[in-house]
């Protein structure tokens, strides 16, 4: 259980972001609703009625496809800014455990997150019901969606700065994860297949499809391809969710607080690390030195280039600890 002291402690330190946040969530969907709505209004004074429509769709995603940023920045907030201040080394020191004290931070920002969606979601049906538009396509399944891809994000992100010791590492660890299926799966397989010339990448599309394996990759939900297709496809991120909150209670939990400013908090992450970094770095830049000369040479060339890369982005992201602001 989380005290209630603990509780107050983290709305009074983060209360301008949480209301602005709360805000935000709760009037983007029905100021999205009654724009539509106004250039409706204003079709009709300009044209006939008959070319004019008031319709709602949600496959494009709209304004709302941007909430998933709020739990980024809810998520920098609460760890990464406060790390980087050396406000959480106080709250660290106040006599909770640290598996309270980020469940204290967790639930109040999931809570934000949600009830504030919930709200606005509430509204929007509220306003749909009163102006009473011609169609309305996938509003249930686009709402309920975005909260859940929106929780998703934050939790990864509170996942990441639970690992790391400031910010950029923070946003940097997220946005890898982001990818991580890309960078495993995709980019080894176009590598193969310049070495080998075999079509590798073919193969695997026929073992994965798209709909399974894209939907693996948390970024993908940046896009709305989601909206259309099974609804099913939202217990992806929704596990997801929860193997980031594990992630990230354990490592806030475990690993030790006082490197705050490196990148890895748990300095085991890291020599491990920077050699995944470099291989990624010299397969990505081998695959575009042979696209620019579509020859083995400058595969190779690349290849060097890119270990010297990564190398450099590693040594001075991962070995170089920056300062409390």
């Amino acid at each position: 259980m989380v005290d209630r002291g603990l509780w107050f402690k983290e709305w009074k330190q983060n209360q301008v972001v949480l209301l602005v946040i709360f805000a935000f969530l709760m009037l983007i969907n029905p100021l999205s609703i009654m724009s539509d709505y106004f250039s409706y209004q204003g079709c009709l004074k300009d044209n006939m009625l008959e070319s004019c429509t008031y319709s709602i769709n949600y496959s494009s995603g709209g304004l709302m496809q941007i909430n998933w940023a709020a739990g980024i920045v809810l998520a920098i907030s609460q760890i990464g800014i406060e790390r980087s201040k050396g406000t959480l080394d106080f709250t660290l020191s106040l006599p909770y455990k640290k598996s309270q004290i980020f469940n204290a931070k967790f639930f109040m920002g999931a809570a934000v997150l949600t009830v504030s969606q919930l709200l606005g979601y509430l509204f929007s049906e509220l306003l749909i019901l009163l102006l009473k538009p011609d169609s309305v396509l996938f509003f249930h399944h686009y709402v309920v969606g975005m909260m859940i891809i929106t929780f998703m994000t934050y939790a990864l992100v509170m996942a990441a700065g639970a690992l790391t010791g400031n910010v950029f590492a923070q946003l940097l660890t997220a946005f890898t994860v982001a990818i991580l299926p890309f960078l495993i799966i995709t980019l080894p397989a176009i590598n193969i297949e310049i070495v080998f010339g075999q079509s590798i990448l073919s193969r695997i599309d026929q073992a994965l499809t798209f709909e399974v394996f894209g939907y693996l990759i948390p970024i993908v939900y940046v896009g709305t391809d989601w909206v259309i297709d099974s609804k099913y496809i939202l217990l992806i991120p929704a596990a997801m969710s929860m193997i980031f909150y594990l992630i990230g209670y354990f490592s806030f939990s475990k690993h030790p607080s006082e490197r705050n400013g490196s990148f890895f908090l748990w300095k085991s992450f890291d020599r491990p690390v920077q050699i995944i970094v470099i291989a990624f770095g010299i397969l990505g830049f081998g695959y575009f030195g042979y696209s620019a000369g579509q020859s083995i040479v400058g595969y190779i060339i690349g290849m060097m280039i890119g270990a010297v890369v990564g190398f450099l982005i590693s040594y001075f992201s991962i070995y170089k600890k920056t300062k409390h602001l």
